[in-house]
């Protein structure tokens, strides 16, 4: 393929928006900045292969249901878009109230934890911005999900379900995607004793590799604290790495 023909286009969250590099850091030195970092990996392997531009997507914090939405409604799809997705952290879960964006219930299990800002609560609490609950009604909407529904064999059901069709649903449009996740989501107990199940989902067109998060991605830190994400070194590592993966 001659990358210089194509447009790259990616989806993720801040781990491809690039949450904590330098230019892309809130005052607080805790959150993001406003725009996708021009130095977090997307950048790079728009340089690396030669493509004529480069359109990061991505929105920190995002579940899967949150990228294939951003895919679903993003317009400038064309026949010459090559699009990579780095599918987040299986275990996120949101509920979509309508079509309308920020009209959902985000949860993560991170919410659980003190560590989660009072701000981070109002912007993900679920509905309208007039309708959100309370963040104290909101954790106590996530302890539901969490404890009472979540399971790791339905999160991977859901996830792999997904991805799939999303390839399916680009491949349509005559766009080429690749695909990446972190290999931790097959360490589960209820997932790995039914691998050979899940593999039966994955459709034989489906460009898919699973990575080790701290030997493939975050070998340093970036500005943030307390827990930083990948850093600057990390990021074009990780494009050199699919560029490999994948033979672009």
């Amino acid at each position: 393929m001659d990358c210089s023909k194509h447009d790259l286009v990616t989806f993720g969250c801040s781990f491809t928006y690039g949450h904590g590099l330098k230019d892309c850091l809130a005052e607080d030195g805790i959150g993001n900045g406003p725009k996708p970092s021009v130095l977090a990996w997307p950048n790079h392997l728009k340089s690396m292969c030669n493509f004529r531009t480069v359109d990061n997507q991505a929105e920190p914090g995002a579940s899967n249901k949150i990228i294939t939405k951003l895919i679903m409604d993003y317009k400038k799809f064309s026949r010459k878009s090559f699009v990579v997705i780095f599918w987040t952290n299986f275990d996120r879960q949101t509920v979509f109230y309508s079509k309308d964006y920020g009209d959902y219930l985000h949860m993560m299990p991170g919410f659980l934890k003190d560590r989660m800002p009072k701000k981070f609560f109002e912007y993900h609490g679920g509905g309208i911005k007039e309708n959100r609950p309370s963040p104290m009604k909101m954790r106590e909407m996530v302890e539901t999900y969490y404890m009472d529904y979540h399971s790791d064999f339905d999160v991977y059901f859901d996830n792999i379900i997904r991805i799939n069709y999303v390839n399916s649903w680009l491949k349509e449009k005559g766009i080429e995607s690749r695909h990446v996740f972190m290999e931790h989501e097959w360490n589960r107990p209820a997932v790995f004793e039914n691998k050979r199940y899940f593999n039966r989902f994955m459709m034989p067109d489906l460009k898919v590799k699973t990575f080790c998060y701290k030997k493939d991605f975050h070998i340093d830190d970036a500005l943030d604290r307390p827990k930083p994400h990948p850093g600057m070194s990390s990021h074009r590592f990780f494009a050199h790495n699919i560029k490999n993966w994948f033979k672009i």
